[in-house]
Order: C-alpha cells, then structure tokens, then sequence
C-alpha cells in the first residue's frame, strides 16, 4: 500500500498549502530586512584582544578595494573592504584552521569574523541603527 492511495485530493491540497505558506514565512525576513537602509553607513570595527584597532568606513562606490595587515601573536591577517563588503583575503600560515578565511565576505551588521589563535574579531556596524552595542 503506497502513501498516495490513502491520501485524498484534498489532503494534497492542504499539504501543498502548507509548504508554499512555509516557503513564503522563510523569505519574508529576506525581502523586508535583507537590504541596508537608505542613508545607512557601514562601518568597519576591528578588535585585537581587547583592543579596538582600527576603524574603516565600508562603501559601495570605492574604485579600489582596501586591504590592509593586521599583525597578530600567530601572524599577520591581510583584510579586504570590497563593494560594501569585508572579509579576511589571507590567514597566517600558522592558524591551522583557518576559519576566518573561509568565514568569506560580511556585507551586514550581525555576522563577526573571528580568528580565536590571533585574537582578532572583525564586524560591521551601521552608523543608524537599532542595535545599542555588542556583548562579549
């Protein structure tokens, strides 16, 4: 006996519903927050340990990308600001996993580029917005 032969049409029905009605509630956050705000200026905090050490403004219209090192106990760290976006372009050889590398571009506030062995944390921050801080 197969699973078809029990179900009705209208049981069909109610599971086709149910799946399109799910698939809409997923891409709702994505539709009306995905986008930054109009005015809306990121920018670029990076910590070593407990140290703030270095601030970049993130724009859309660069004409070059911005990289710049960040010397660490394990190393140096080589940072990309690209398009409205951030990400760590190269790891020390030293950091054997290199997470931070292959944590790929940030282009929001919310996701946070860490690099535990050389205590770097990279995130973005909107110069408008809702959020009152970061904890640790």
């Amino acid at each position: 006996m197969k699973i078809t032969d029990i179900l009705t049409l209208y049981d069909k029905i109610l599971i086709g519903f149910v799946i399109i009605l799910s698939l809409v509630l997923l891409l709702i956050p994505f539709y009306f927050f995905g986008g930054s705000a109009e005015g809306e200026e990121l920018i670029l905090r990076v910590q070593q340990g407990d140290e703030l050490i270095k601030i970049v403004a993130v724009a859309d219209s660069y004409q070059e990308p911005i990289i710049f090192k960040v010397q660490g106990p394990i190393g140096v760290h080589t940072i990309e600001v690209n398009q409205g976006r951030v990400r760590v372009k190269e790891a020390p050889a030293d950091d054997p996993l290199k997470i931070c590398e292959k944590t790929g571009w940030i282009d929001r506030e919310g996701p946070i580029i860490v690099c535990v062995p050389n205590s770097l944390s990279l995130w973005l921050e909107s110069t408008n917005s809702d959020i009152d801080g970061m904890s640790w």
